[in-house]
Order: C-alpha cells, then structure tokens, then sequence
C-alpha cells in the first residue's frame, strides 16, 4: 500500500475535525440545546477557518481548471450554507432560543455541509495526479492559513470566487 501524500494527510485530518464539530453542532441544534450549539460553532468556526481558506483560495480554483465552474460553484454554495449557520448561531444571544422554522434551516443548512465535508474528501484524487511540486506549494500554502488561524467567519462570502 501507498503511503498518503502529505498534502492528503493534512487535509484529510482537518475534514475528519471538521465533520466532528459539523456534527456536534447539528446534534446540539436538533436538541434546542442553543449554549451547546454556541459552543460548538465558536469551536468550527475556529477550526474549521483555515481549512475553509485553503479550499476556496487553492483548492477550488485547482478543482475549477479540472471540473469546471458549475460544479466548483456548488462546492461554494455548500461552504456559504455552512458559514452562515455558524455565524447564525454565534449571533444569537442563549437567552433567544430559535423559533422551530428557524432551527429546521439551520439544522438543513449544517447539514448540507457535513454532507459536503464527508464527500469533498474524494475530490483529493484530481490533486493526487499533480506533480508533486504543485502538491507541496498546496500543502505549504494550508499549513500556512494554519498557522494564521482565521475564523470561518472572518472569511469572505464562499458565493464568489476568488480570481485565479
């Protein structure tokens, strides 16, 4: 067997923490439980932000020479439901739960994206026949919005791709 490039492995383990959170929000969301929900999209939303970046500035622009735009574009719809559900959540004050119809949106929207972070992992096979020069300056370029730290929510709208 393989060993897994490094670029998979790192982006592999952001999804795996990513899916986590994604599903610990949307548990909290279903319980009405609004300070655990709180909690858990502070924590995505630290988490999750440079990941986010990577896929929108490096990631998906790679995808978008590959795939086309059409499918790239829902990719970024996806990350847009995500980030506002987070930020929805981060906003509301625990003192002023969610009406039903609200909270359904919101669980609709957190899980379009844990459907997205469970299945955007496959789409890693189109970077795998990159030389590995390509894949490196990918990797560095993760480990660095890493190391940054951004919030998912401090990230522009994931509706508009950036130029490449």
């Amino acid at each position: 067997m393989t060993k897994a490039s490094p670029l998979r492995e790192a982006f592999l383990e952001d999804h795996r923490k990513l899916t986590r959170g994604l599903l610990r929000l949307l548990d909290a969301l279903k319980e009405n439980d609004l300070v655990a929900a709180r909690r858990e999209a502070d924590r995505l939303d630290q988490d999750a932000g440079p990941h986010m970046a990577f896929e929108e500035q490096v990631f998906y622009p790679t995808l978008d020479r590959i795939l086309g735009s059409a499918f790239v574009d829902q990719l970024y719809h996806e990350h847009a439901e995500g980030q506002d559900a987070v930020r929805t959540v981060l906003n509301r004050e625990p003192d002023h739960p969610f009406a039903d119809h609200e909270r359904q949106a919101l669980v609709e929207h957190v899980e379009t994206a844990l459907e997205h972070a469970l299945s955007c992992g496959t789409l890693l096979s189109h970077v795998d026949v990159l030389e590995a020069p390509a894949k490196q300056e990918m990797l560095e370029r993760l480990l660095e919005l890493r190391r940054r730290g951004r919030r998912w929510t401090a990230l522009g709208s994931p509706t508009a791709q950036p130029d490449s």
